[in-house]
């Protein structure tokens, strides 16, 4: 009942925030929430403050850095660390989630962990790129200013193993 309850009001929080962001440079509406299984793993490969894109600040937001794996058909997803390949799942980083039909916002709903729903502005998706947005403290530090983080993800070949932590029961990402 509780992830129904989340749901609904993430869904809410969605139309919300959606005209407020006409404004800002939105994903083509050509963007096609299947591009995300074009590979089976995605790595981040920049993170940026928006109006800085030529300054790569990775260091800096370590949180939204790793792996992930992106299920559309279940819209599931899984959070990895790069360098060890072990999931990120008990702290938040699985779940289910959702592109709006308008394709301007991505929403996520872990299954366990502190974060709850996040709802982040998708910018980019097609099969060489995933890029999306959002609003953080500034590197991260409670109390710090706001600023929007974009996020850039390219399609994984490296070698580092995933494992998942998916529950048993709960169906499983690629």
């Amino acid at each position: 009942m509780h992830k129904k309850t989340m749901t609904f009001r993430c869904l809410l929080l969605a139309a919300l925030l959606c005209p407020l962001a006409s404004v800002a440079q939105q994903a083509p509406a050509t963007a096609d929430i299947r591009d995300l299984a074009s590979s089976p793993r995605w790595l981040t490969t920049k993170v940026y403050i928006e109006g800085a894109p030529q300054t790569d600040v990775k260091a800096n937001y370590p949180g939204v850095v790793g792996i992930s794996t992106w299920d559309p058909e279940r819209n599931r997803y899984e959070f990895f660390y790069t360098d060890t390949g072990k999931s990120k799942y008990d702290n938040g980083g699985g779940g289910y989630f959702f592109i709006t039909g308008d394709h301007k916002t991505h929403v996520l709903v872990p299954d366990v962990g502190p974060t709850k729903t996040m709802v982040r502005r998708l910018e980019t998706l097609n099969q060489c790129e995933f890029t999306y947005s959002r609003e953080v403290p500034r590197d991260m530090v409670e109390n710090n200013p706001l600023v929007r983080i974009h996020v850039v993800h390219a399609p994984y070949t490296g070698t580092v193993e995933t494992l998942s932590a998916l529950k048993p029961g709960t169906p499983a990402t690629p």
